[in-house]
């Protein structure tokens, strides 16, 4: 089996080019927010005057729009935060999980362990949950867990308009915030409507209130944030799975936003999960919960083998078990942002991977230059993809005209 470079998957590199095989390390959170790098660059000035005026467009765009209420981003900020007690078998199972998984990171090829700057996070934000992990600290552990959504242990998962935290969730909540906030959620939620065609009601963005999530109240309903784009990423996936229920592979799960509305809505789909340590035992987490009915397998409890997955509906893995899967074993492989930034050769092998295990679609939403990669390496070396779809992806394009974000359907096979 072929291995990939020697770069980590959830290292972050250069816009690739044909004309250059250099590569420059970015942070992880551009890999999973990649509007965040513009927002890096500028001052803290720049930034709030940049929050006026959207809030201020975005009061005169939905001024005649019955949603347009600040005292719905008040609501949907309120804590919803749950101490319960009970999750101690979850817990010990995904610190089990974990160790073993950090263990074994250590001793596989260099491509898939931690990059750099992953392990600068680890030693940041992620310390503490990172702590109580390794010394299976079930109360700490549980305690964050259950605030995931507003606490550091999602760290490049999760985030606020210009991560500020502190202006959300330290009380009252200005009105330049709440319009900024309010805007943003209001046009994301009319392209969500524009992109899934008019085909889904607005409750079918409600979740569940595991990790103290946050949002907007809109008809006395929280519309958590990144909903309705995790939605609209679990329909197209469920597109390209026809009437069966089908296997669906995620390289890049984050906490499972994505899987919950997938798992949700396609019965009897097969999911699996590939992502940084850290990342799947949050998302162990989340989908645990979420579906306490279906039969969960975490790394390390059992071989992972395809002969396995007979009894199983999901399966959450470090990413260096990407290897182990047979070919043509997933009916989608779907990429959010995560594979955007790589250089050509890393790209190039996790092209030949997905090729190898894809029967049917490979999913890709990210920036255009990676979109552009792709393009430029299964025309010379991966010509099994087939482009059957391309098109602009659209979903910051009201405050970000400029980011270039755009979606790739690629078909697999003899489909």
């Amino acid at each position: 089996m072929t291995r990939l470079p020697a770069a980590s998957a959830y290292a972050s590199y250069s816009t690739p080019a044909r004309r250059s095989n250099s590569t420059m390390k970015l942070k992880m959170k551009h890999l999973r927010h990649p509007l965040r790098t513009a927002v890096t660059a500028k001052g803290l000035a720049t930034i709030y005057l940049d929050m006026k005026r959207f809030g201020d467009r975005s009061k005169r765009h939905f001024r005649n729009d019955d949603r347009y209420e600040l005292e719905s981003v008040s609501r949907g900020f309120a804590s919803r935060f749950a101490d319960e007690s009970g999750d101690e078998a979850l817990l010990e199972r995904i610190c089990t999980s974990y160790n073993k998984a950090i263990h074994q990171e250590h001793r596989v090829a260099k491509t898939f362990q931690a990059s750099d700057w992953w392990q600068q996070v680890r030693h940041g934000s992620l310390r503490p949950v990172i702590q109580a992990l390794r010394a299976r600290d079930i109360d700490a552990l549980g305690r964050m867990y259950r605030n995931f959504f507003r606490d550091s242990c999602a760290a490049g998962l999760i985030g606020l308009p210009y991560g500020m935290s502190k202006a959300y969730f330290g009380g009252a909540i200005s009105n330049i915030h709440r319009r900024y906030y309010l805007g943003d959620a209001l046009f994301g939620l009319d392209y969500w409507t524009m992109q899934t065609e008019h085909r889904f009601p607005l409750r079918d963005l409600a979740g569940p209130e595991i990790g103290n999530p946050f949002g907007v109240m809109i008809e006395d309903m929280l519309v958590r944030t990144g909903a309705a784009y995790q939605h609209y990423s679990a329909q197209r996936v469920r597109s390209g799975l026809g009437s069966e229920a089908g296997v669906v592979a995620e390289i890049g799960g984050g906490f499972g936003g994505m899987a919950y509305y997938l798992l949700r809505d396609q019965v009897g789909v097969k999911y699996l999960d590939f992502d940084v340590p850290e990342s799947i035992a949050l998302a162990s987490y989340y989908l645990l919960k979420s579906f306490p009915h279906l039969n969960f397998l975490l790394y390390g409890e059992k071989e992972f083998a395809w002969t396995e997955m007979d009894r199983v509906d999901v399966a959450l893995m470090p990413v260096f078990e990407l290897e182990k899967m047979p070919p043509r074993s997933v009916d989608v492989t779907f990429s959010s942002h995560s594979m955007s930034d790589m250089s050509y050769d890393p790209m190039s092998a996790y092209l030949e991977i997905i090729a190898r295990i894809t029967k049917t679609q490979f999913l890709y939403i990210g920036n255009s230059s990676g979109a552009e990669s792709i393009s430029n390496l299964t025309t010379e070396r991966h010509r099994s993809f087939r482009l059957a779809e391309t098109k602009p992806s659209g979903w910051h394009d009201h405050k970000y005209p400029r980011e270039n974000q755009t979606e790739c359907l690629y078909r697999l096979g003899s489909h």
